[in-house]
């Protein structure tokens, strides 16, 4: 076969997986969100954890062992991580339209983070391992793009735990040179 004909397959390949993994964000996302109110209309945790088992594996995880590790989550996996949602009163404040939202450079730009967008994903990456929210944001093309809220209120949260951090907000005055 020729390389340019499986470089063409490749590429729908990716496509398709791109268009499943963004249905099962969708799906997951309203699982979430069906949990979280179940859970404020007074639902008992006990039958939605059954429920969410049955459904999402990974929720496994959050079960304690008595021995080894659980035969459904395999050792190694990641915690889920806990996701900074915009409210949908949020697009109240702007009328009918969504909020703006940003890529995480230009967030920067616009100095609502004080990292460039390595640092920032560095950041998230920590935040998830640490149990901090992480803003979800919404795919744009191959973009992901927040709200100004989402990444003010992780930025506060990151900050709570790791105190001021380098960067263009916590810039103080030159040190002097020796």
């Amino acid at each position: 076969m020729d390389w340019t004909q499986l470089l063409k397959e490749l590429a729908d390949a990716v496509e398709v997986r791109n268009r499943r993994v963004a249905s099962l964000r969708t799906a997951g996302s309203h699982v979430a969100e069906l949990a979280a109110q179940a859970l404020a209309a007074g639902a008992p945790g006990p039958p939605l954890r059954r429920i969410l088992a049955t459904m999402e594996p990974l929720v496994e995880h959050e079960r304690p062992h008595v021995c080894g590790q659980s035969p459904v989550v395999p050792p190694g996996r990641p915690a889920l991580p806990t996701v900074i949602r915009q409210p949908q009163s949020a697009n109240d404040a702007f009328g009918d339209r969504p909020s703006p939202r940003y890529s995480l450079d230009e967030a920067w730009e616009k100095k609502i983070l004080p990292w460039k967008a390595p640092t920032a994903r560095t950041y998230r990456k920590r935040s998830i391992e640490r149990g901090i929210a992480v803003p979800e944001g919404e795919l744009d093309g191959q973009t992901v793009r927040y709200t100004e809220d989402e990444l003010t209120t992780w930025l506060t949260e990151w900050q709570k735990q790791a105190g001021p951090t380098p960067g263009r907000a916590a810039a103080g005055p030159e040190p002097a040179s020796r």
